[in-house]
């Protein structure tokens, strides 16, 4: 949250329609908060099995899945081997 807190509320919603799906519960910061309030999808599925979420991608017709949390501790890196969008990109986190 402090890396990206702005990022998701800096792309022209003409060109982008933002969705965050948050993988780590609310931990109540206010990183959390401005990441939740900067999207315009934000949708929690920390409690979501794999296969739900990449349901749930693939209705949202989402072509582009940008991986955050890499190989870091509490990352669902098995959303992305299940080919949940198109394009998939990794971006901070470990390679």
């Amino acid at each position: 949250g402090q890396l990206m807190g702005s990022v998701f509320s800096l792309h022209d919603p003409s060109d982008f329609e933002i969705f965050v799906y948050a993988m780590g519960k609310n931990d109540g910061s206010c990183w959390y908060a401005r990441v939740e309030a900067s999207a315009e999808h934000f949708l929690d599925v920390s409690s979501w099995p794999a296969d739900q979420i990449v349901q749930q991608i693939v209705a949202d017709r989402i072509h582009i899945a940008v991986n955050i949390n890499g190989f870091t501790k509490g990352s669902r890196n098995e959303i992305f081997a299940l080919r949940c969008a198109p394009l998939q990109v990794q971006f901070l986190g470990f390679p």
